[in-house]
């Protein structure tokens, strides 16, 4: 996955915080990394698109980092996603702009449709996150350590396409990972008057929780990822699963959430209020999208 990696940019230091985020795999001797340049037609745009990527290629490059220029023209979405196959990249790695993060660019956005689109891998990082007060402020250039990967699971084989592309992470950065399955609320009568229930949510009412050590669904992602030689933790929680994957990420302070998607239609699936969308849109740790499988057929972003 680490080894073409695709870097879209539209000459923004918002844009070029990505590049200071991945630093450790631009420094991978073993990563050809492309800078992507999407400029539009008019007025002197694509000379100055060469330009700005020129320099940057040649200032990165002065650092130690394997790295090539491209600009092209066209709409910007469809440019990256065609790139990316003529390229054969492996991942493609970018920062979202808005200033509540992915929720400016989750609808119709150039983030969104690459997202929705991409046939490999996608990182997205937030450039603008949300601090101890809940006030969104830009983000420092800084490498990002994922020390520590969230990987939820939920026993589909959808949920685990993210497995691979999380192990190659923590091992280039030698992270832990924990691997979290969260068992969805169910209802529970509680009867205010004999034979007049009223139902309330309550994960645990009707089912016990199993403990980590005995919950099936995360067994099968820990044992790939301990035969890979990494640290594991396995977390059950109950709850919305959402929600729980949000507040997981925070409370055991993860760097990374690696998601899967559908294999057919990827993100486009999961839009409206479920749980990809919810977690890409709230999310203030960057967010790995793994495609289950491969598309049946190419989609355009633009439709």
């Amino acid at each position: 996955m680490l080894e073409r990696i695709l870097i879209p940019l539209d000459g923004s230091p918002r844009a070029e915080q990505i590049l200071s985020q991945v630093a450790r795999v631009l420094r991978r001797e073993d990563s050809d990394v492309l800078l992507l340049r999407v400029a539009d037609s008019s007025s002197n745009a694509p000379e100055e698109a060469e330009k700005y990527i020129q320099d940057l290629e040649r200032r990165l490059s002065d650092r130690g980092a394997k790295v090539r220029g491209r600009v092209v023209e066209g709409s910007v979405a469809s440019a990256i996603l065609d790139v990316a196959r003529q390229e054969g990249s492996t991942m493609i790695a970018m920062t979202t702009h808005g200033r509540s993060g992915l929720a400016r660019w989750a609808i119709g956005s150039v983030a969104e449709k690459v997202a929705r689109a991409s046939e490999v891998p996608v990182l997205l990082v937030r450039s603008f996150p949300e601090n101890p007060v809940g006030k969104f402020q830009p983000d420092p250039a800084r490498e990002l350590p994922f020390r520590r990967i969230l990987v939820p699971v939920d026993g589909s084989l959808i949920s685990m396409a993210a497995v691979e592309a999380a192990g190659e992470f923590a091992r280039l950065i030698e992270s832990e990972v924990l691997v979290l399955h969260v068992w969805p609320p169910t209802l529970a009568p509680l009867y205010v008057a004999p034979g007049v229930p009223v139902y309330r949510t309550d994960p645990g009412a009707l089912f016990p929780i199993p403990s980590p050590e005995n919950d099936q669904m995360t067994a099968p992602a820990a044992e790939r990822f301990r035969q890979a030689g990494l640290r594991v933790t396995r977390m059950t929680a109950s709850g919305d699963p959402a929600a729980e994957i949000l507040d997981q990420a925070q409370a055991k302070g993860a760097d990374l959430v690696a998601l899967g998607t559908h294999g057919r239609s990827g993100v486009s699936r999961w839009v409206l209020g479920s749980v990809a969308e919810r977690v890409l849109r709230h999310s203030a740790t960057p967010v790995l999208l793994v495609r289950a499988s491969p598309p049946d057929r190419r989609r355009d972003p633009d439709r």
